[in-house]
């Protein structure tokens, strides 16, 4: 009886530890869902953007492309180029910092996904490195009135 007990607790902490370990791998950031909602009539992200972490952004739209390039605050050798998608109410792109090996500075680049406010005049999303557009960190912007 005691070696029933036993392969039954044995096998409930086996359960237990494999669930706590599935439940840990991969796991992303918590946050809004990343899933395209209803399209903003009347889009058009071109133009001067700021973003407090990335800093000024200047988008050109044609249709759902979105092309563009951001002066980095950390300095000219941090600029880079973006190039991306509308779906719905979310802007896909890809960034890409090409470095500067005068200031052993390397490329690096990597994707981020935006939720467009409805109004067209703000972004607020999360960038990754590579294939990744979540694990970075958060990435906002607003539209320049001017």
């Amino acid at each position: 009886m005691s070696s029933r007990i036993l392969k039954m607790a044995l096998a409930s902490v086996l359960t237990l530890g494999a669930v706590a370990v599935g439940g840990c791998g991969g796991a992303q950031p918590q946050g809004p869902s990343w899933e395209p909602g209803p399209a903003i009539a009347g889009l058009n992200l071109s133009g001067r953007w700021y973003s407090q972490d990335f800093g000024d952004m200047e988008l050109n739209q044609t249709g759902p492309k979105v092309m563009g390039k951001y002066e980095h605050p950390r300095g000219p050798e941090h600029n880079g180029t973006i190039r991306g998608d509308v779906t719905g109410d979310l802007l896909r792109i890809e960034w890409i910092q090409p470095g500067d090996s005068a200031a052993a500075v390397f490329p690096i680049r990597g994707r981020a996904v935006f939720r467009i406010s409805k109004d067209g005049t703000k972004i607020d999303g999360r960038w990754g490195y590579d294939e990744d557009e979540l694990a970075g960190g958060t990435w906002k912007a607003e539209k320049s009135k001017y």
